[in-house]
């Protein structure tokens, strides 16, 4: 049973929909500018996301959000990192088909020290950026700094976590 009272759950609910429809209204134009404002929004996202990783982890996990994009980057974008072998990155990215340019945003998750890369963000004909989306990448990437956590403490002792060199 949840603490909220009813007023705070309906503020939240109505607060989503309103930020689901301003977001959809970015994501389904492909113009620099209108994608632009969604990386910046998603900035906004994992700096909230980073305070409520540091607020359970505390000192203990070294985590931080990048500085936020400017439109004058040559490549727009920023990235979350957790404990320095973990990133999460996004990145402002153009196709060009038949003369025009359609803008849109690439994620890429990078895990462990010299760890592979992978691509990830919604599916391109039914996804949506949404704070819920952000937060499972985060999370995977929180999953993956457990993991690694998990396998150095099962190396043999003076043994230290690496990866084979590539």
């Amino acid at each position: 049973m949840t603490s909220d009272s009813f007023a705070t759950r309906v503020q939240t609910l109505r607060d989503s929909w309103v930020e689901r429809r301003q977001v959809k209204a970015l994501a389904s134009s492909h113009d620099f500018d209108s994608q632009f404002q969604l990386l910046a929004t998603l900035h906004g996202w994992a700096v909230q996301a980073v305070h409520d990783i540091r607020s359970v982890y505390g000192e203990t996990l070294p985590v931080a959000v990048s500085e936020a994009p400017r439109p004058a980057d040559t490549a727009p974008g920023f990235a979350v990192i957790v404990d320095d072998h973990h990133r999460v990155t996004f990145a402002l990215a153009e196709r060009k088909r038949l003369g025009t340019s359609r803008w849109f945003i690439a994620v890429a998750l990078t895990s462990g020290p010299g760890g592979g890369v992978m691509a990830a963000g919604p599916e391109r004909r039914n996804g949506q950026w949404t704070r819920g989306r952000l937060e499972d990448l985060l999370l995977s990437a929180l999953g993956a700094y457990e993991r690694a956590l998990s396998d150095a403490e099962a190396l043999p002792f003076g043994h230290e976590y690496s990866t084979p060199a590539g």
